[in-house]
C-alpha cells in the first residue's frame, strides 16, 4: 500500500492558517485532532502535516479537501458558477445557512458565490435540487440563455430536412467530416440525403452500439441513421433505450427526438416492407407523447395511421393521415405542411 504523501508546501500551512483566522478560530479549537504546536508549526510552514490529519481539521470547520485546495493553490475559477447560484438562491429565498444539511457551510457557499472557489459537482446539484432548479436550467442560464454549438446544428439539420434542402444538409457534411468531434453529425446529416458508405455505417453503428448513456448527442445520431441500420441492431438499440423511461420523462428535447425516432424507424420498416415491425417500433415511443408536445403527437399520429393503412388497407386511416396535414396547414406552418404532404404522396400516390 502506498503511503499518502504528506502536506509540505508553505501555501498549505498559509492557506489553513487565512482560513482559521477569518472565521476566528483559535488554535485549540482544533486539538482533539492536531495539537497546538503541530498546527502552529504547518502554519508556518515550519512542520509537516498529514493529508488525513489536514481533512480531519477541515472537518471542524465544514471545509472540504477539495476547496481548501482551490483556496490554498490559487486556482482560477469561473466566477459566473457563483454569481448564477447566488442570483438563483435570493430569488428563490434561500440563505447561506439553508445548505448546511446537505454538507455545504455558510462560509463556503459565500466564497464560492463569490468567485474564490468551486464546490464538489453533487453538492452543486444537490442544492440545486433543494431549490427545485433543474441542473439543465442552471447549465442554460450560465450560457447566458445561448444554444451551444452542437444544438445549433441539430436545429440546422432539422431544419435543413424539414425543408428538404440537400444543399444545405451536404454544406454540413462537408463542414463537419472534417472534425473528428462532428463526424457522428456529419453521418447523420448525410443520411438525409444520400446513402452513407459501408466504412460510414460501420462506424456510426459501433458508435451507437456502444452508447452507455443516451444523450442528445447519440439520440440525434440514431434519429436520422436509423433507416440505414441492421435489423437487429434496430432492435437492439430499442430496447437499450427504453430500458428506464424515467431518464427522459422530463426533458422535452430528449421526448422529441425520441418519438422522432420512432416515427423515423417506422417509415423505415415499411420501406423494406416490415409492416408488422413499423407499428411494434413506432408504439415504443408513444409512452413519451404528452398532451403539451402538439408537432410530436402529429408526427406519431401520421405514422401511426399510415402503418394501420398499409398494415390493413382502413381508408379512414388516410383522412386522418391528412388531417394531420391540414393542422401543419392551419397553423400556418408551410415547412411541416410540405414536408408530410411530399410524405403522404411518396407513401399512398
Amino acid at each position: 500500500m502506498v503511503a499518502r504523501k504528506q502536506i509540505i508546501n508553505p501555501r498549505y500551512g498559509q492557506a489553513f492558517h487565512s482560513i482559521r483566522e477569518e472565521r476566528n478560530l483559535p488554535l485549540d479549537f482544533f486539538k482533539s485532532v492536531v495539537p497546538k504546536t503541530t498546527l502552529d508549526r504547518f502554519e508556518k510552514g515550519e512542520g509537516i502535516l498529514s493529508p488525513d490529519k489536514l481533512e480531519e481539521a477541515l472537518k471542524l470547520m465544514d471545509l472540504s479537501m477539495f476547496t481548501y485546495l482551490f483556496l490554498a493553490d490559487n486556482v482560477p475559477v469561473y466566477r459566473r458558477y457563483g454569481e448564477v447560484f447566488q442570483m438563483l438562491r435570493e430569488q428563490r429565498g434561500y440563505e447561506l445557512e439553508s445548505f448546511e444539511n446537505i454538507g455545504v457551510s455558510a462560509w463556503t457557499l459565500e466564497k464560492f458565490e463569490d468567485g474564490k472557489v468551486m464546490l464538489d459537482f453533487s453538492l452543486v446539484d444537490a442544492a440545486l435540487q433543494m431549490m427545485h432548479v433543474p441542473l439543465y436550467e442552471f447549465s442554460h442560464i450560465l450560457d447566458k440563455g445561448e444554444d451551444d454549438y452542437f444544438n445549433e446544428i441539430y436545429i440546422k439539420v432539422d431544419t435543413a430536412y424539414f425543408s428538404d434542402d440537400s444543399a444545405a444538409l451536404q454544406q454540413i457534411y462537408e463542414e463537419s467530416i472534417v472534425y473528428d468531434d462532428f463526424r457522428m453529425i456529419a453521418f447523420a446529416a448525410k443520411s438525409c440525403y444520400d446513402t452513407l458508405s459501408e466504412t460510414e455505417l460501420e462506424e456510426v453503428s459501433d458508435f451507437l452500439f456502444g452508447v452507455d448513456i443516451w444523450t442528445n448527442l447519440e439520440l440525434f445520431v440514431f434519429n436520422y441513421t436509423v433507416g440505414q441500420l441492421s435489423f437487429s441492431l434496430v432492435r437492439s438499440l430499442w430496447t437499450d433505450l427504453l430500458k428506464d423511461l424515467s431518464l427522459f420523462e422530463d426533458n422535452r428535447d430528449y421526448r422529441i427526438r425520441i418519438v422522432r425516432t420512432g416515427v423515423a424507424t417506422c417509415l423505415s420498416m415499411i420501406d423494406s416492407g416490415n409492416l408488422s415491425a413499423a407499428l411494434q417500433f413506432l408504439q415504443l415511443s408513444e409512452k413519451l407523447l404528452r398532451s403539451t408536445d402538439e408537432f410530436t403527437r402529429c408526427v406519431f399520429k401520421f405514422a401511426y395511421h399510415l402503418a394501420i393503412y398499409k398494415q390493413e388497407g382502413d381508408l379512414t386511416a388516410l383522412s386522418k393521415m391528412k388531417e394531420v396535414i391540414h393542422i401543419f396547414d392551419f397553423l400556418g406552418d408551410e415547412i411541416l405542411a410540405q414536408k408530410f404532404q411530399k410524405l403522404f404522396d411518396k407513401y399512398i400516390g
